[in-house]
């Protein structure tokens, strides 16, 4: 029994030994099954959203744990919490005039805590923040995001600015993490 392998911890072995860049590949690939399974799997998809919303709120409960802990914010970019922020801020806006549910309460929430968040790194963190390595202009993101989204809605013909929003909405939320990626690269 001891020489045996079970399929997979030989699997997890030969992944461990692959280069970086194949690691990368089949990570991407396997986040893409993962999303094409659940296409096929999730019927209700208000259940898959408060979900992702839970995920969210787990992990930005992790952040203000270690904002409070540790009392730093170094390696956080300010700026890609900003910019959570104002997609959140227009998804509550949308979510208050077309639907007031449970998704209305559920980005309150993340967008009071995204707020806390913003203030604990503007005002109480200040000489841990790494302003120099934060360097990502949010306009080089907000502004394409909001052209993209008013050209969309004009080419489909839409009406509603609503429908621009959410727009905005769905490319900001996308692009959000690059000041982030900009963080963690100028720290390397």
């Amino acid at each position: 029994m001891r020489g045996e392998k079970r399929p997979i911890h030989a699997i997890t072995t030969w992944v461990r030994r692959q280069p970086p860049k194949v690691k990368a590949f089949l990570s991407v690939v396997s986040g893409m099954a993962a999303l094409v399974l659940l296409r096929f799997i999730v019927h209700d998809h208000d259940n898959l959203f408060v979900a992702a919303e839970a995920v969210h709120s787990l992990g930005i409960s992790v952040l203000i744990y270690k904002l409070i802990k540790e009392k730093t914010c170094a390696g956080l970019s300010l700026k890609s919490q900003e910019l959570t922020a104002m997609f959140l801020a227009v998804r509550l806006y949308c979510s208050f005039v077309m639907e007031y549910d449970i998704h209305t309460i559920l980005d309150l929430a993340t967008f009071a805590t995204t707020m806390w968040v913003i203030y604990m790194i503007r005002f109480k963190l200040k000489s841990s923040y790494m302003e120099e390595k934060d360097n990502f202009a949010i306009y080089y993101v907000a502004i394409p995001c909001a052209v993209l989204a008013v050209v969309y809605s004009s080419i489909n013909f839409s009406s509603f600015i609503e429908q621009d929003f959410l727009g905005i909405l769905c490319i900001l939320e996308a692009v959000s993490v690059l000041p982030q990626l900009r963080v963690m690269q100028n720290t390397k």
